[in-house]
């Protein structure tokens, strides 16, 4: 199914997030899984409808967790409500860029955002690079993932940097001819260890 042909209220049906607490990873992979294309960004792998999803995705995140070189290389996109939560070791951001201070906190380790987290902290979205999804899925775990992949393959399996394929199955695809990208969405199926 065209992802184009689904409004935002459809969409966001489509993505609902569970009851309770769940870790998301949404990423945009190129060809050779890859997470930055040719401008050391994300921004030329994605398209319009991609960034459609990812404002859906992004609507209803308690917390939106990014490594600090995702934010450095760029910049600053604070979710809609919530807060960014920044894995940093060292701190340095561009601090004097960045539009509200007051919803960025850094955290020097997964562990540390974990223990930040309030109750009412119930949808964690990751973003960003294949180090921040390594970190997140090895300490963490992810209960879902949103790909979007360059191609319009709908079965290609998840990379092997971002988990043991058995652990998760393939809820959905979509589709856009129009930039020739495919929509994936999986479900974890083993429980966390």
């Amino acid at each position: 199914m065209e992802s184009s042909s689904l409004t935002d209220e459809q969409l966001s049906q489509h993505y609902a997030w569970p009851l309770g607490r769940s870790v998301r990873l949404n990423m945009v992979l190129s060809p050779a899984d890859e997470t930055r294309g040719v401008d050391s960004t994300s921004h030329t792998l994605t398209s319009v409808e991609d960034r459609r999803i990812l404002k859906i995705l992004r609507s209803d995140a308690d917390v939106v967790v990014v490594g600090a070189e995702s934010v450095r290389a760029e910049g600053w996109f604070l979710p809609p409500r919530g807060r960014l939560a920044v894995l940093s070791r060292s701190g340095e951001l561009p601090w004097d860029s960045c539009p509200d201070p007051a919803r960025v906190m850094t955290y020097p380790s997964v562990q540390a955002i974990v223990h930040s987290l309030k109750s009412e902290d119930e949808h964690i979205l990751c973003e960003g690079g294949v180090t921040t999804a390594q970190l997140i899925g090895q300490q963490w775990g992810f209960d879902h993932i949103a790909v979007t992949r360059i191609g319009n393959d709908p079965y290609v399996a998840l990379p092997p940097f971002l988990c043991d394929h058995g652990d998760f199955d393939l809820e959905s695809t979509l589709s856009e001819s129009k930039s020739s990208m495919t929509f994936q969405y999986w479900r974890r199926a083993v429980e966390h260890q």
